[in-house]
């Protein structure tokens, strides 16, 4: 059964709103990032902040589904469901992938 992220909708929630400072009543898991003023950059800050609190590696290819807070809960299940491996301390996963030499 594909995961769709239902266990991770308020944790995400929460991290998005600590992280972008967001009140959580003005928003649900199905408002855009867009329209919190969060733009690519600050996605890419949201898939570090995820990777860093849950654990895990996370590909930066999935930044394009991180639109909402459900998309990030949904790429977060189907990494963990997909036996995503836990961090080692340092840098977020697709940051060790993506350094310039």
């Amino acid at each position: 059964m594909a995961a769709d992220g239902s266990e991770y909708v308020d944790e995400i929630k929460a991290l998005v709103c600590e992280t972008f400072d967001v009140d959580p009543e003005t928003i649900d898991e199905n408002t855009p990032f867009a329209e919190m003023g969060v733009d690519s950059r600050r996605r890419v800050r949201l898939l570090a902040t995820v990777e860093v609190e849950f654990g895990v590696d996370l590909d930066l290819d999935e930044l394009d589904r991180l639109v909402d807070i459900r998309g990030a809960a949904t790429v977060l299940a189907e990494a963990i469901e997909a036996g995503a491996k836990p961090r080692k301390r340092g840098l977020p996963g697709f940051l060790r992938r993506n350094r310039l030499s």
